[in-house]
């Protein structure tokens, strides 16, 4: 393991996190789907509740990205409210 990353290759890796987060909402996705024929409610609202906090970590993670591979370029300062120099 490379303990030297810089910030960019940290947002690279949260990226790819945020990816494999994306394509567990969309299998969840199709689960919901195959139940809409189904009478069990309640195994849809389980599926509903977890897509909701995969959502939640999906724009974390891509929020978190933006922040590392931008922080040098001082685009931050403009997207998370910064003060400009």
């Amino acid at each position: 393991m490379d303990r030297n990353k810089t910030l960019y290759q940290l947002g690279v890796e949260y990226e790819q996190a945020a990816k494999v987060v994306k394509n567990r909402i969309a299998a969840k996705r199709l689960q919901l789907r195959s139940l809409r024929d189904s009478v069990c409610s309640n195994e849809a609202y389980v599926l509903k509740s977890e897509i909701s906090m995969l959502y939640s970590e999906y724009r974390e993670a891509m929020d978190i990205a933006r922040h590392l591979k931008s922080y040098y370029s001082g685009e931050d300062e403009k997207t998370y409210g910064g003060a400009a120099a």
